[in-house]
């Protein structure tokens, strides 16, 4: 064995302690929504405080886009234990990685994916959304020619969506949880009609026509939600007996399944893609959406919608089976099957690569036993 071979070998077993010891890092990349709220955000955030609390070390990376690019982060509306997680801008920062190191990678980075394709660590894509997926990717590149053959989604229907095009890519699904600050009162509820959008443009939709169309209901109040805390977001739903949802191109629907889990009365738009939550699962009602919502299709409906709701609410007649699905399905999603999912996945990813490094050293020593004979 030559010098070389010696130096490779000896800087492999130190990769391996580092796994034994759990100072290998686990890297997440993400992007800076200058402090707007973002459930996708939040996943991986959420992933990460997972890790960490787990004993992994953990670090956020980001790249700014110029020298004048402040990272702003997520303090403001998840608070400090995740804004604490160590960050490095990798256009800045000295970040060394290693081969025992672990980089995810949000489907939203195909740019990141290409320029860390020579990286020595184990790389894995967050997948989230097919529309950031396809707006993102170059024409005629695909994952594979970065590398990138595991992923991870957030539901099983993104994982048949992400094998339908990139079929080689391993996939596990890590379900999402409602964070445990989301929860009902015994107080009573007000007739405050929470609004969760996030175009100007569909607020002004919905609150000008309601009042053009019942002028009598001038005494309900709208409230906009937007740019609020994780804490002043969970209060102001469980304080609203309405909350109102928009979010056409979502992918999950964190905040509907918030308002749920807080009591709300949730009038949802039907998004574009039909959400694993959204549509009974029995045999004989497939594709028949759940009346854990109000639904509505457009924005000339939405105020019949509203004005109905608020009469039934006022009257205390509202349909008991609201009441029931919103049980239902504030039983899905716990924190306890998140944690336990990701962090058997992380510890699966981590010990396949010591694995693998073992393997190696196998390789090198029995070929060196081999010369010496």
């Amino acid at each position: 064995m030559d010098k070389k071979e010696e130096k490779a070998l000896k800087r492999v077993k130190q990769e391996i302690e580092k796994i034994n010891k759990k100072e290998n890092n686990v890297f997440f990349f993400v992007l800076d929504t200058k402090g707007t709220p973002s459930g996708s955000l939040s996943y991986i955030y959420d992933l990460a405080m997972i890790a960490k609390n787990d004993g992994y070390k953990v670090s956020m990376l980001y790249q700014a886009i110029d020298k004048d690019d402040k990272f702003v982060g997520v303090k403001d509306w998840m608070g400090e234990e995740y804004a604490n997680i160590p960050h490095y801008d990798i256009s800045k920062d000295d970040v060394e990685i290693t081969p025992s190191d672990i980089l995810f990678i949000p489907e939203i980075f195909s740019n990141v994916m290409n320029q860390t394709k020579k990286l020595p660590c184990k790389r894995i894509a967050i997948f989230q959304n097919y529309d950031f997926l396809v707006e993102q990717m170059p024409f005629a590149a695909q994952w594979g020619d970065f590398g990138i053959l595991d992923a991870i989604t957030n539901t099983k229907h993104n994982s048949e969506l992400l094998k339908d095009i990139f079929s080689y890519v391993r996939t596990s699904v890590i379900d999402p949880f409602i964070d445990k600050v989301f929860g009902d009162t015994i107080e009573p509820k007000k007739m405050i009609v929470n609004i969760v959008a996030s175009d100007q443009e569909d607020i002004n939709r919905i609150i000008k026509p309601f009042y053009w169309k019942y002028p009598s209901f001038k005494w309900v109040s709208f409230r906009d939600l937007r740019g609020f805390s994780r804490e002043q977001f969970a209060n102001s739903l469980r304080e609203a007996a309405i909350t109102i949802w928009v979010d056409e191109k979502t992918n999950f629907g964190y905040s509907a399944l918030e308002a749920m889990r807080s009591g709300s009365i949730v009038i949802a738009k039907i998004p574009e893609e039909h959400l694993e939550w959204m549509d009974y699962s029995d045999e004989n009602s497939v594709g028949t959406l759940r009346n854990c919502c109000v639904w509505f299709e457009d924005f000339h409906n939405v105020q019949k919608a509203i004005a109905s709701v608020v009469r039934s609410w006022i009257t205390d007649k509202v349909p008991q089976v609201i009441f029931d699905e919103e049980k239902k399905i504030n039983k899905l999603y716990p924190f306890d099957a998140t944690q336990n999912e990701f962090k058997k996945y992380l510890d699966g990813v981590v010990a396949n690569r010591k694995k693998e490094m073992e393997q190696l050293i196998t390789i090198v020593e029995n070929k060196d036993k081999k010369e010496e004979k």
